[in-house]
């Protein structure tokens, strides 16, 4: 089957991207062409009324390309099983798998229905065809898969304070032992409160600029935070 045939009807249509992360690494990805038009969908309308179900997931976010590009130069171990938080449109949990030093296990996940039918479509057009989808609302875990994994990730998920608790709650229910969380944010006012949300739980931190050295949080500033819960973790390694 054609993968574009396997892809939603969308307002606006549907275009193909292709996305250097490292010499020798592109990411191919399905994108909306014209993501404002879904803010005018009436669907996608319906949905915010009743469950904040803004397209978020329709957008490349900033600090994505960043992220895939740090996790290409410290790639994760061959077997590591990955599950991407927020996917979207699912370029930073690709880029780790595909950058793996082996074959690696995919979990993309989500809870916006879109968002959930473009990811498998853009993982096998990355020839991942194992990779598992999950429709993961993080305030209602007692309803999601079980699972372990050795890397989560995340792009821009920690902008709304409300939504940073149940983050972690995800991070605590899914981080293996001797595990590892990294989210990369592009310098929201609201990161520090989720430093200090997470350091609350035990949890250790780290923030790391673009090239990887360890930076404070500051406004504007790309930053990629690395959650474990054993600080002899903490050695850069994914």
């Amino acid at each position: 089957m054609n993968l574009e045939s396997r892809l939603p009807e969308l307002a606006g249509g549907w275009a193909r991207q292709s996305h250097e992360v490292s010499a020798g690494l592109e990411v191919d990805l399905f994108v909306p062409a014209a993501p404002d038009a879904l803010l005018d969908d009436d669907a996608v309308v319906a949905r915010n009324e009743f469950n904040d179900s803004m397209p978020y997931w329709a957008w490349l976010w900033d600090s994505a390309p960043a992220m895939a590009r740090r996790i290409a130069a410290a790639p994760p171990a061959s077997g590591a099983r990955i599950l991407e938080l927020g996917a979207g449109l699912g370029l930073v949990g690709i880029a780790a798998a595909l950058a793996a030093q082996g074959p690696a296990e995919l979990t993309l996940s989500d809870h916006d229905p879109l968002s959930l039918a473009v990811l498998p479509v853009n993982a096998a057009l990355n020839g991942l065809d194992g990779t598992r989808t999950w429709d993961l609302d993080w305030r209602e875990l007692e309803r999601s898969e079980p699972g372990v994994f050795d890397l989560l990730v995340g792009c821009d998920v920690a902008y709304e304070a409300r939504l940073q608790e149940p983050l972690l709650d995800v991070v605590e229910r899914y981080m293996a032992p001797g595990g590892s969380a990294l989210f990369a944010d592009p310098g929201r006012t609201r990161l520090p409160g989720f430093l200090r949300r997470a350091r609350a739980r035990g949890l250790e931190v780290e923030t790391e600029d673009a090239e990887g050295r360890q930076a404070a949080p500051e406004a504007g500033a790309f930053r990629l935070v690395r959650i474990v819960r054993d600080p002899e973790l903490l050695s850069g390694a994914l």
